[in-house]
């Protein structure tokens, strides 16, 4: 069973746990304190961050988190991603179907909310990376006004509990290059059967290894590397295109994938 968690301490994460024990039939546990159970899920309320996890306060088989964005342009914003630390070398394990059926809810809650918030993945980064279970962040920006409204909390709050209670099949991948929104990989799962875990984008240093601990720490095994070719330096395509020969993974760029070239 999954593990969705939020901190009392997030705006967001508050807004998101509150409008999950109001629309679904979480029952307050006996056993656990600040848990409630469900017949799909587990829903936790804890007190620090949750980027600084390092244990669960119960046992399951994968963490969705609900938590804020914030960023400098303060744009609203519904976002999914995988963390991971890659200036640490150290990445969470990350479930691409889940990661996928989060983005596709968030996509058709946002539009039947009617709120104009941006729908995208996001590039790896912060914590926590020391679970054993993979971990999917789903997340309100940008700003405090964004982070409590109630419309944004629905549209997250569905979206997390369709992707704790259903089981999306995808072809793995992991996304390379672009921008830290991502907006080709956030097309491309949007809109093909692939999904996609980590990214790491245009912006960060990564060699053979990172590569391959991307592979590695992506739930099920990885099928095919997504380039965003335009958005990635040609240092940065050589080093996945090595990777790619010696594991024998296939490389596609977006335009090849939505084009609906066979994998």
């Amino acid at each position: 069973m999954k593990l969705i968690i939020a901190s009392s301490k997030d705006l967001a994460a508050k807004n998101i746990f509150d409008t999950l024990l109001e629309l679904f039939d979480f029952e307050k546990s006996n056993d656990v304190e600040n848990l409630y159970v469900s017949k799909q899920a587990l829903l936790a309320l804890v007190d620090g961050e949750t980027t600084q996890m390092t244990s669960l306060p119960t046992s399951a088989d994968e963490l969705i988190v609900a938590s804020r964005h914030a960023s400098e342009v303060g744009k609203p914003s519904l976002t999914v991603h995988v963390p991971g630390e890659l200036e640490k070398r150290e990445l969470a394990l990350a479930s691409t179907s889940t990661i996928k059926a989060a983005l596709q809810a968030l996509n058709a809650a946002r539009d039947e909310t009617g709120i104009n918030y941006e729908v995208s993945l996001e590039a790896t980064h912060h914590g926590p990376t020391k679970l054993d279970v993979p971990v999917t962040f789903v997340e309100i920006g940008s700003e405090p006004e964004h982070w409590i409204n109630r419309k944004a909390g629905e549209a997250a709050a569905y979206a997390i509990m369709k992707a704790a209670t259903s089981s999306v099949k995808c072809t793995n991948a992991v996304g390379f290059g672009g921008p830290h929104y991502a907006p080709r990989h956030t097309d491309i799962v949007l809109n093909t059967k692939v999904g996609i875990g980590h990214i790491l984008p245009k912006y960060a240093k990564f060699d053979e290894e990172l590569v391959e601990l991307a592979i590695l720490r992506t739930h099920g095994g990885v099928q095919l590397l997504v380039l965003d070719w335009k958005g990635m330096s040609g240092e940065q395509r050589g080093i996945c295109q090595k990777v790619s020969n010696r594991l024998g993974i296939l490389v596609q760029r977006p335009k090849e994938i939505l084009s609906g070239k066979k994998l």
